[in-house]
């Protein structure tokens, strides 16, 4: 099919059903004078899609407001206008509408929209609650016979020392054998009240600690998550936590934490970090945010070549993620072209065999359609993300090994310890 007419609809919606068209092609009346910027590429950035629509009627002009639905649908018919190449390019929301121009019929506004809610930038905090002891003073005035166990076991001591004493003057002819059985008597009754006062000071004390009163203190902590989690599962309890609409998830590489992980900064940037990790690309399509390798369930169906609409040779960009296999070429506008599309190049002096397309821009002026993306080779794209999930593994398996080393320190240590105070148990009980 010959790309001789392009054409653009625009159609607006809103609530109750309500919608306007729109339509710019080289036929009047339909002929409407509008400019468009469409951007497209990977990560966590939604693209703003960027309307300009001259000569609107005071109706029309009102039409634009913030919130309301915009669809844009672009492409060529052939010459007679019997057949037609296009379908839609992009769709979002109204994030702003900004009047350019109100004199007389020239009404112009200028549209910025895209197809990605607004997210929170608060960084994900979990409502941690622990309890903690109520220190309780009282104004009442402490009882005489208040006393410690030490104070009553040295006033018992006391007493016995008393009592020795009075033994020795009343018994001046005992002999020492005497003597030395009546001081082991005492000192026997001495170790009894000891032992019994401390068991029973004891008792007290934990009874009052039993009945200590407690408050809840409530702590906000950074959300986290425990070794053993696997990233799809933080990812999406971020999304989920952080009203995020989340498409297909889709690994290449399920990593799983070798120690506790916990989430910092935005939850967005949290996710991307996350799915570096998993060596896996994310970027929004559709009003949500997909997490998977982009040339998913793609088939290549256009053969880009001058007669199909390309319109440059492809020139190579300075990219070592690729090995200098990173290309940028424009053609007129194609639906077919968008992130992870699969499309053969060729542009008639070299042909590049089936290519991943990566990013790009497409535009509509009052002269021109057309594309401007950036692809890379099928095989070389292969080959760099087959280096990517390798370091990503080596990366993984690094960790594990300090964990494991780490809890074998931590299992040396408290067998250490249980050792030290078994020994320090024995020794007393061999002093007994």
């Amino acid at each position: 099919m010959d790309l001789v007419h392009r054409y653009m609809r625009i159609y607006v919606t809103w609530p109750k059903k309500h919608r306007k068209e729109f339509l710019s092609w080289d036929k009047a009346p339909h002929n409407s004078t509008m400019e468009l910027t469409s951007p497209f590429s990977t990560g966590i950035n939604p693209d703003m899609n960027q309307l300009t629509m001259y000569n609107l009627t005071p109706n029309q002009f009102g039409i634009f407001l913030e919130g309301r639905t915009i669809t844009a649908t672009a492409g060529f018919y052939n010459a007679d206008a019997t057949a037609k190449n296009g379908g839609q390019i992009t769709k979002g929301t109204i994030k702003s509408s900004t009047p350019m121009a109100q004199d007389g019929v020239d009404r112009t506004v200028q549209v910025n929209f895209n197809h990605f809610p607004e997210i929170s930038g608060d960084v994900l905090k979990v409502r941690k609650v622990t309890k903690v002891r109520v220190k309780q003073t009282k104004n009442t005035r402490k009882k005489a016979s208040g006393k410690s166990a030490t104070d009553r076991i040295r006033q018992y001591n006391q007493k016995k020392t008393k009592e020795l004493n009075t033994w020795l003057r009343n018994n001046p002819n005992a002999k020492a054998h005497d003597r030395g059985i009546e001081r082991k008597k005492i000192a026997t009754q001495r170790k009894a009240y000891a032992a019994k006062t401390r068991k029973k000071y004891t008792q007290t004390t934990k009874q009052k600690t039993s009945k200590a009163k407690y408050a809840k203190q409530i702590k906000y902590a950074n959300l986290s998550f425990k070794k053993g989690t696997y990233v799809s599962t933080a990812i999406r309890s971020i999304a989920k936590k952080a009203k995020i609409p989340l498409g297909p998830v889709k690994l290449v590489y399920n990593h799983k934490f070798a120690n506790d992980y916990t989430v910092s900064g935005k939850p967005i940037n949290a996710i991307k970090k996350l799915a570096d990790i998993a060596s896996t690309t994310v970027y929004i399509y559709n009003g949500k945010l997909y997490i998977r390798e982009i040339t998913t369930g793609q088939k290549a169906k256009l053969h880009l070549t001058p007669e199909t609409g390309l319109l440059t040779h492809p020139t190579p960009s300075d990219d070592a993620t690729y090995g200098g296999q990173k290309y940028e070429t424009q053609s007129l506008m194609r639906k077919e072209i968008y992130v992870g599309a699969l499309v053969y190049v060729d542009d008639g002096i070299k042909n590049l065999g089936k290519c991943v397309v990566l990013g790009g821009q497409r535009e509509y002026t009052s002269s021109s359609s057309t594309v401007t993306f950036q692809f890379v080779p099928l095989a070389a794209y292969k080959k760099a993300n087959a280096a990517k999930l390798k370091k990503a593994k080596a990366t993984a398996d690094k960790d594990k090994a300090k964990a494991k080393l780490k809890e074998k320190n931590e299992r040396a240590k408290d067998a250490k310890q249980r050792k030290s105070v078994k020994a320090k148990r024995a020794s007393r009980q061999s002093k007994k």
